[in-house]
């Protein structure tokens, strides 16, 4: 219904008995204004996870309360075999030194 009054003539729509419609001016606000609306909401929502991510040079990019560091000690296995080493973080070093 929105693009029948958008697009076609007045004539045309007296035609077929529509006589109430509103401005013209609603067929361009309405469109621009959601458009504009999403845009911002969109810019919003990446302001504020830029604003609640802590910066690069933070410890707390490196470090927080689930961050395991590894065991320096290694069970004892056969000598054909080789232990899994346990669940831990790569240090910052580590990282670095494959990286760089």
């Amino acid at each position: 219904m929105f693009l029948v009054w958008a697009y076609f003539p007045d004539h045309w729509l007296h035609s077929i008995g529509i006589f109430y419609y509103p401005s013209r001016y609603w067929a361009l606000a309405v469109p621009a204004c959601t458009m504009v609306t999403v845009v911002m909401a969109v810019v919003f929502y990446i302001g504020l996870n830029f604003m609640a991510t802590p910066p690069p040079t933070s410890f707390n990019t490196i470090f927080d309360e689930f961050t395991r560091e590894p065991l320096s000690f290694g069970p004892s296995v056969g000598e054909d075999e080789q232990a899994i080493e346990p669940i831990s973080d790569i240090g910052i070093s580590q990282i670095n030194e494959l990286m760089l």
